[in-house]
């Protein structure tokens, strides 16, 4: 069985969309993930993250590469890979999908994954226009329990400033109420017009009433370092995987 793209008649949503995909489906579906991934309305990014800045002090140290061949479907996941070790001066290989539909305005989205152990990384789940038009849930490998200096530990929620004074932007980190890399745990952000809303485990967890995308908006799945003690630590000294078993998006479009 394949998962597709469906135009739903949903009373909460005026002509919405849901977004469906099980991953545990590929195996027998007799497609390539690249087909799958296309089937299920699902792109895989292929670009270069460069922030080696050596004259600011708070950039990352590394650039990261998302590429296409640390994007696979294994074991009824969908594994988004940061390949590790890194060498200095190289870029981190990393991992990224988005939502072909590019005019989401609104809506709930839902992952269900288990987090890598891997120290080092960042595992991204947003809403992405442009860097000043974004709503995150992150998972900070390094920073599951324990913080530093820069990063207090937890889930990191966050409304990226409008105006892309990212010194203000809105955001929140709470605990975990479980282990997020021993056991598939659901991820939901709900995005309406007045607040970004957060569930773990369909409980919620946070409500940020400020900073909230307010333009049309791709969905974006990635895994990522750039090696920077102020968020993603690292990079990693081994492979760290991101397991994806379903999402579930139910939005409005532009």
């Amino acid at each position: 069985m394949r998962s597709i793209l469906l135009v739903a008649a949903l009373p909460a949503f005026v002509g919405a969309k849901t977004l469906s995909v099980d991953f545990s489906t590929f195996a027998s579906s007799g497609l390539t993930v690249a087909q799958f991934l296309d089937q299920s309305s699902l792109y895989v990014s292929a670009y270069e993250v460069q922030k080696s800045y050596p004259s600011d002090p708070t950039a990352d140290p590394f650039p990261h590469t998302f590429v296409t061949d640390n994007v696979d479907i294994q074991d009824g996941y969908l594994t988004l890979k940061v390949s590790g070790p890194t060498a200095q001066g190289a870029s981190v290989l990393s991992a990224e999908v988005g939502t072909y539909d590019s005019n989401i305005l609104y809506g709930t989205f839902k992952t269900v994954a288990i987090a890598s152990p891997v120290p080092g990384v960042v595992h991204g789940f947003f809403t992405y226009k442009n860097d000043c038009q974004e709503s995150d849930i992150e998972l900070l490998t390094s920073f599951y329990t324990t913080g530093n200096t820069f990063v207090q530990p937890g889930l990191q929620l966050t409304n990226q400033n409008l105006q892309c004074d990212h010194t203000q932007n809105t955001h929140t980190q709470v605990a975990y109420p479980a282990d997020p890399t021993a056991a598939e745990h659901e991820y939901t952000l709900i995005w309406n017009s007045s607040a970004t809303t957060y569930l773990f485990d369909g409980t919620v967890v946070a409500t940020l009433n400020s900073n909230v995308p307010t333009e049309p908006s791709s969905f974006l799945w990635n895994s990522w370092s750039g090696g920077n003690e102020r968020w993603s630590a690292g990079p990693p000294t081994q492979d760290a995987i991101l397991k994806i078993k379903s999402i579930s998006l139910e939005y409005e479009t532009a």
